[in-house]
């Protein structure tokens, strides 16, 4: 496809299977158990299921999603103003850039999700990235990052916390020295994942900053990647200027109903994340008795490194077995494993072993 300019661009490449792939391959959905999807374990919780089915899709939805976004609002400790529900954050992400990617250039502090890079190539904005290394176990160098912010002089800076693929996740400090260092331009603060970090850290005060946009998906804590739905939390001017941009009716009734329906359901992602926290201490196990080399992660997912990830994951297909092949981050050698039930994750580590003791 190509852009505004006419350049040829193409889309982000992501994670879970398709259907056109396991129909190459004579498979079916049910036929795989899919680590590629980094979502609760537990899948759509009952309450939210309910209001799903009780949304009057006859009817408009509210262009405005007042009721949700009151609800946000109560939940996150801020001004309803300051709050923007999209259809999925990616939609918010798109917005963003058409915002402010006139301004200049846009940082991408980097491997990350594509879909950033997107959005910018999409408008005509060559993105500069901002790398960190397996070397360094892909830690950032905070003050390298904001020297090399203010080298770029940005109109956007993103950054995914924790990030994806590699799970790192920055305390407050260090993000309000990146938010520092790329004021005025926002800092796009992507929080897709924190639901799944064990004790997170409010990242709402930073709206004060002026400058910080903070991203929700609300499709993974409540394994709601079917419907689309996120949220976006900036002061109310930054708000306003994405807002107009934003389609009418971009998010249906039926999503409207669930979010009200899980932001009364937290004791669901807490279940969900009790049963990430034992599978994944089984899982890491398990990887370091291949002598795999695992990325600490902070997030419901962990980046492990293969050789050849590609063949690692075709030959875990041949299992029932879906993994993330990370060479659309520029990581050849890393597969990405989302955390699922614990049972699943034996499955995993059973076609895992086979594949490694195999190979020895």
């Amino acid at each position: 496809m190509t852009n505004e300019t006419g350049k040829s661009i193409q889309r982000p490449v992501h994670g879970s299977i398709t259907p056109a792939e396991l129909r190459a391959l004579g498979m079916r959905p049910e036929d795989v158990i899919d680590f590629s999807s980094n979502i609760n374990p537990l899948g759509v919780s009952p309450k939210v299921k309910s209001a799903m089915a009780g949304a009057d899709a006859s009817c408009y939805p509210d262009p405005d999603c007042l009721s949700l976004r009151e609800a946000l609002a109560q939940r996150c400790n801020t001004d309803i103003g300051n709050i923007i529900v999209g259809n999925g954050s990616t939609e918010l992400i798109h917005l963003i850039v058409r915002s402010y990617i006139d301004n200049g250039p846009a940082a991408i502090i980097s491997p990350t999700y594509g879909e950033y890079e997107f959005a910018c190539r999409l408008n005509g904005a060559e993105p500069t990235f901002i790398r960190s290394t397996q070397e360094a176990r892909f830690r950032l160098d905070i003050d390298d990052v904001c020297r090399q912010i203010d080298g770029i002089k940005p109109a956007l800076v993103f950054l995914c916390n924790p990030n994806n693929p590699t799970g790192v996740y920055l305390d407050r400090n260090d993000i309000e020295k990146i938010a520092s260092a790329s004021s005025p331009a926002p800092l796009v603060l992507d929080e897709a994942y924190v639901p799944f970090v064990e004790r997170p850290w409010d990242s709402t005060p930073l709206l004060d900053a002026g400058n910080v946009i903070v991203l929700h998906s609300m499709t993974k804590d409540h394994a709601l990647a079917g419907l689309r739905l996120g949220y976006a939390l900036a002061p109310t001017a930054i708000i306003e200027r994405i807002k107009v941009l934003q389609p009418f009716w971009s998010v249906n009734a039926v999503a409207q109903a669930a979010g009200m329906a899980a932001l009364d359901d937290d004791d669901h992602v807490r279940k969900g994340r009790e049963e990430i926290a034992a599978a994944k201490a089984y899982l890491e196990t398990e990887i370091d008795r291949l002598d795999l080399k695992a990325i600490p992660s902070g997030a419901n997912f962990i980046l492990v490194r293969v050789g050849d990830a590609a063949s690692i994951r075709t030959q875990l297909l041949k299992h029932g077995l879906v993994v993330r092949d990370c060479a659309s981050f520029g990581l050849p050698e890393y597969i990405r494993i989302s955390i699922r039930t614990l049972p699943d994750c034996r499955r995993l580590a059973e076609g895992l072993q086979q594949i490694f003791s195999d190979k020895g």
